[in-house]
């Protein structure tokens, strides 16, 4: 969906592997303006067009109850008029010059991106320093915005099976952190934002200081770096937003969580805490979400769909997060599958991986699997600003891009064996199903 909300930073397994010599750490020209705004620059001159990215650190994360689900509401009111720009003139602005654009707004950040010919250039930075903190927020406007959102969330979480027992399972894994809301937010915060506290809560967050800019394409590095010296140079920075601090609790035993929705077939989810991304066990873990879950030829899918034939699909693993999120197993099971069961056949794979780890062969197929990712991503020029820009974001420098295969490499399989034992435990277990009215599975 054009300019929506997503549920988790997408620096894909895939990033860690090799990176080809036409895309070095030494490429990347790095500069810092007095304001504090972070510049990424990488040449590719393949072919006449660039790639914009401006990211602010500033997801759901660094939300507050009553005003949940802000900071993808300030993505939407950015594409609806400045001090330079009215209401739905940057996208005009940007088709008349060829180009196209979107946003996404995710737990830890928020990414606005545009892509253009190298020509139009000056006339896209100018546009995107002009919305860092001159977006106006029409009350007018806003009030129209606000019921688009709410909109948004009643056909993506409302009306939608899945996402409600997705959203039922991580407000009760996750109770202190803000990982405990989804990016949207609630409904009642939605309806009722206060103008004042959107307005403080965007001049906090969107300042040169707490945003990177990345600019890949067919340009010349001290022109470029000359304009967005002249476009964002002026802009103040801003004081250093808060922290956050929580952190949250160990849990001390399994939840549970059972819905009553209309539904054809009951669905399931198991959630267990996992780390965060700067965390030593985050890598095992990813090899290990893509061995239990990524394709057919998966343990969990291989058990589940094709051998006991308890289910249709089932999905999920790791998101990349700042701080400890979830694991995550989602399962669609058949008409007359008895949930307990898919969940007991879950735990004996599990099982097995914390006796006797996985095979060479599974991690084989990962690292295949991921370097066709890869490589298919940097393809374009807003493959290798996307990259850059969400590692940036999530581990604190883009650096880590280059440096994440020998950690990749490295991993063996005690260490699978140690991640698996550590995380998945009934301690750090939440089970959510969601059953028809009168369902007694």
């Amino acid at each position: 969906m054009r300019k929506s909300f997503v549920c988790g930073v997408a620096i894909f397994l895939a990033a860690v592997i090799w990176l080809p010599g036409s895309f070095r750490k030494e490429d990347i020209k790095v500069h810092k303006l007095d304001n504090g705004l972070k510049v990424l620059l990488l040449e590719d001159h393949g072919i006449p067009n660039c790639a914009l990215y401006v990211y602010y650190r500033v997801g759901s994360r660094n939300e507050r109850p009553g005003l949940t689900g802000v900071s993808h509401f300030i993505e939407h009111m950015m594409f609806n008029g400045s001090t330079k720009v009215a209401p739905g003139e940057f996208d005009r602005r940007m088709e008349f010059a060829g180009g196209s654009n979107n946003a996404s707004t995710g737990t830890d950040r928020t990414g606005y991106t545009d892509w253009f010919p190298a020509a139009a250039l000056e006339a896209m930075l100018e546009m995107e320093a002009d919305r860092m903190q001159g977006a106006s927020f029409d009350p007018e406007v806003l009030e129209s915005e606000r019921q688009v959102v709410a909109s948004e969330r009643r056909m993506a979480v409302d009306n939608s099976n899945e996402s409600i027992l997705d959203e039922n399972v991580q407000a009760t894994a996750i109770m202190a952190h803000p990982y405990h809301w989804g990016v949207i937010g609630w409904m009642s915060d939605i309806l009722g934002w206060r103008r004042s506290e959107i307005l403080d809560y965007y001049r906090t967050y969107y300042s040169p200081n707490n945003a990177v800019l990345i600019l890949v394409g067919d340009f010349a590095e001290a022109k470029a770096l000359e304009l967005i010296k002249k476009h964002f140079g002026p802009i103040p920075a801003g004081t250093p937003p808060p922290k956050v601090i929580t952190v949250e609790p160990p849990q001390m035993g399994t939840k549970r969580v059972v819905i009553k929705k209309e539904a054809q077939v009951p669905s399931l989810q198991i959630a267990w805490h996992a780390p965060g991304v700067r965390d030593p066990e985050h890598i095992p873990m990813s090899v290990l979400s893509d061995i239990l879950l990524r394709g057919r030829s998966s343990r969990l899918y291989r058990r589940l769909v094709r051998e006991e034939q308890l289910a249709t699909a089932v999905y999920g693993g790791q998101p990349d997060t700042i701080d400890p999120f979830l694991f995550s197993v989602s399962v669609q099971p058949k008409p007359d599958a008895d949930p307990a069961r898919i969940e007991a056949v879950i735990e004996e794979e599990l099982a097995k991986v914390k006796k006797d780890g996985v095979t060479a062969d599974e991690i084989q197929k990962v690292m295949n699997a991921a370097r066709s990712d890869f490589y298919m991503g940097l393809q374009t020029i807003s493959g290798k600003a996307s990259r850059l820009a969400e590692t940036e974001m999530t581990y604190g420098s883009f650096e880590k891009l280059f440096t994440m295969m020998d950690d990749f490499a490295a991993v063996k399989n005690e260490q699978i064996i140690a991640a698996a034992k550590k995380y998945f435990t009934d301690n750090s277990k939440t089970v959510g199903t969601l059953l028809p009215p009168g369902g007694d599975k």
